[in-house]
């Protein structure tokens, strides 16, 4: 299933309009009706002005935050070691072809590790800001950022520290994926709590 076919079994299932969806989330009709009809991609921060206005994480409307999971060393409780195999970690993956796999076990650490992914001319659209900080590591590509009002080209082996509360955008600035490892604290980014 697309994101516009979850956006429109969300948006219908919740008995609401195009229209007052519209209104809630401060995005236009037609926007919304051809992204319903996949017909375009938001940004991350229309798409969380939608899960917003919907009252639902925007994992449930991309799909892919349901899948995953950790191994713990001492049985089913909460451990001080957990394990995340390959190929059970939790991933976001975005209509424009970019990824977020969760490094981490789940969101009820004290940090979020994601590896981010983002193809060539992908980025994270609009700026956007969200409670606590934030290091990145570039492994592979570079990636061009706006944190404030400061521009940065990061390469391969760079890394880069910033409070998540100034408004920050990210895009692949090279001709191949780019691919990075972000830690944030307190974990908010993939809970749906990015606001503009």
């Amino acid at each position: 299933m697309q994101l516009g076919d979850r956006l429109k079994a969300v948006r219908l299932s919740d008995g609401i309009s195009l229209a007052t969806l519209s209104a809630r989330a401060g995005v236009s009709k037609s926007m919304l009706s051809r992204v319903e009809r996949n017909d375009a991609s938001p940004t991350i921060t229309t798409l969380q002005k939608i899960a917003d206005a919907l009252d639902v994480d925007i994992a449930r409307l991309v799909g892919g935050g349901e899948a995953g999971g950790a191994e713990t060393q001492k049985g089913a409780g909460r451990s001080p070691v957990s394990v995340v195999r390959a190929g059970q970690r939790k991933k976001l993956v975005l209509p424009w072809g970019a990824t977020y796999d969760m490094l981490t076990p789940d969101l009820q650490r004290e940090i979020e590790f994601i590896l981010i992914t983002y193809p060539v001319n992908g980025g994270s659209g609009d700026l956007y800001s969200h409670e606590g900080e934030e290091c990145g590591f570039v492994v592979e590509g570079r990636f061009k950022g706006i944190v404030g009002d400061q521009e940065f080209v990061l390469e391969a082996g760079d890394s880069i520290y910033y409070s998540s509360s100034v408004p920050h955008r990210w895009e692949n600035a090279g001709d191949v994926d780019a691919k990075a490892v972000w830690a944030i604290t307190p974990p908010s980014f993939l809970n749906g709590k990015i606001s503009d």
